[in-house]
């Protein structure tokens, strides 16, 4: 049930990612880059992934630190909304690392038919993630792009979509293997 809630989540957040570099024009590029800043949106993001990430956590972690996973993964995003910067751009990196990571698995989980082009494409979204992450002001940068050449609002838009219908098809095979059968 969890997976099901984080693939739709994750389309949808794809999804509007790509309408955001679609979107994209010199007139509405500081809207664009308030979003990325946007410490609100942040959190939003940033709590159920690292909530998420917490039974990945436990195998890696020493014994002492066990009990205090839960409470850290609620009480780290809420501190960090008031100290980082980027924290939209963050939380958007922290989806696009954390969903690859659970689709390449749950492609090979459910023997999702096309696994292997799922698998490439969300490869590349993580790389994607990881590329954010470093460089928080990348996502703003990628808009500012998006606003002022249409190959790159077109490619922007392009991968932002290709992730969303990856997750959308991951979500139906989901719904089709676990709970029609």
């Amino acid at each position: 049930m969890i997976m099901v809630i984080e693939t739709l989540l994750a389309a949808a957040v794809f999804a509007s990612l790509a309408v955001m570099a679609a979107a994209a024009k010199p007139e509405n590029i500081t809207k664009l880059e308030k979003f990325c800043r946007n410490n609100l949106a942040g959190v939003l993001l940033s709590l159920p992934c690292t909530l998420l990430c917490v039974p990945l956590a436990v195998p890696v972690s020493p014994g002492f630190l066990i009990n205090w996973l839960y409470p850290l993964a609620v009480v780290l995003p809420i501190v960090s909304y008031f100290y980082l910067d980027h924290y939209a751009a963050r939380g958007v990196a922290f989806l696009l690392i954390l969903f690859s990571y659970d689709a390449v698995h749950a492609a090979f989980d459910i023997h999702l038919p096309g696994a292997a082009a799922v698998t490439v494409i969300m490869l590349i979204a993580g790389i994607a993630g990881i590329w954010i992450a470093a460089k928080p002001c990348t996502l703003r940068d990628i808009f500012r792009k998006c606003a002022v050449s249409t190959v790159w609002k077109y490619c922007a838009a392009g991968a932002g979509a290709l992730w969303s219908l990856a997750a959308l098809y991951l979500l139906i095979m989901i719904i089709i293997g676990v709970y029609v059968k």
